[in-house]
């Protein structure tokens, strides 16, 4: 998840000159950006530009990255709270090729459609993952899910058996958090849809912060997660492209998600970072003791491994891939 700082934005101030072009930097285009995001991307998957699908379904649509050959077997992979699917791309270059990767941007999030009224519980994200599925993955996938991903992944292979062959959670919280920074969180954006605005884009991408805080991420990735976690919805208001709504309304009517792991009949591979809360050692041993099939990789670090360390965390997902039957 990503969140923006709290301080005021400058005053920009000044007067307009349109006679000619502020020479420091000139004002970016739409097309700049384009060119810009994929030059980013391909800078962290090693020039694996993914094409770009819009899935309908149930009223909305889904901006979906895919990365790989058809003929190869199929990866969906869930991003969290707050992200979007290009939170994937460091992990690109160790599963393509050999693996076809589907990348849905979940709705509220990224460049997919906001739910109106509100709507973001596990119930309404895994119809959506059927419409991508039945779309894009015909035929039995896997399914890769980090933080609220996991859940909504979990959820969707509990109900869909026959549809899964194989199912990762990266720090992914069965239960909801209770601590009083997940609290903290829901009471700040209670009411609120659009977050803050920032007069330019550099302020912007500036703001762009990891939640929990991940210390050891290259600058490379960093600056390819913030550049597609932005947009400019008027002159001179840049925000972060989630709908905050998903903050407070994630998880409600679906509980604890425990006494659906029994049910797991897929091979599960569960990721943690030594050093998440939201993952702690406790909610560790109790997904490998609930879950039928299960094996465990804890990785140095805090919730956000995956960029943080996306070699080891790439090559541990390759061998559980590339293992299952």
């Amino acid at each position: 998840m990503v969140r923006h700082r709290a301080d005021r934005a400058g005053d920009r101030g000044g007067r307009l000159r349109v006679r000619r072009p502020p020479r420091h930097r000139p004002l970016p285009r739409a097309v700049d950006l384009i060119v810009e995001g994929r030059a980013r991307t391909a800078a962290v998957t090693g020039g694996l530009v993914p094409t770009s699908v819009r899935v309908p379904t149930s009223g909305l649509a889904l901006r979906c990255l895919v990365w790989g050959s058809e003929s190869d077997p199929t990866a969906l992979l869930l991003h969290g709270n707050g992200g979007h699917a290009h939170w994937w791309d460091a992990l690109v270059p160790a599963l393509v090729p050999g693996w076809r990767l589907v990348a849905p941007d979940l709705r509220g999030h990224g460049e997919s459609d906001w739910a109106e009224p509100p709507r973001y519980r596990l119930e309404d994200f895994a119809r959506d993952l059927t419409s991508v599925h039945d779309a894009l993955a015909p035929g039995r996938m896997v399914l890769v899910g980090h933080s609220m991903g996991g859940r909504v992944a979990a959820w969707y292979a509990t109900a869909h058996p026959e549809r899964v062959r194989g199912l990762v959670l990266l720090d992914s919280r069965m239960n909801r958090v209770r601590r009083k920074e997940a609290a903290g969180w829901r009471a700040r954006v209670a009411g609120m849809r659009v977050g803050r605005g920032y007069a330019t884009r550099d302020q912007a991408l500036a703001a762009f912060r990891f939640v929990p805080d991940e210390v050891a991420v290259s600058p490379a990735i960093v600056a390819d997660l913030a550049h597609h976690a932005i947009v400019e919805r008027g002159p001179g208001d840049w925000t972060f492209r989630f709908d905050r709504a998903v903050l407070s309304l994630e998880g409600d009517g679906a509980g604890d998600l425990f006494p659906r792991l029994g049910r797991l009949s897929c091979p599960v591979l569960v990721m943690a970072g030594a050093a998440s809360w939201i993952m702690d050692a406790a909610q560790r041993d109790a997904m490998t003791a609930a879950i039928p099939d299960c094996a465990l990789r804890v990785f140095p670090g805090g919730h956000h491994f995956l960029v943080a360390q996306p070699g080891p965390v790439g090559l541990a997902l390759r061998v559980f891939l590339d293992g299952l039957d």
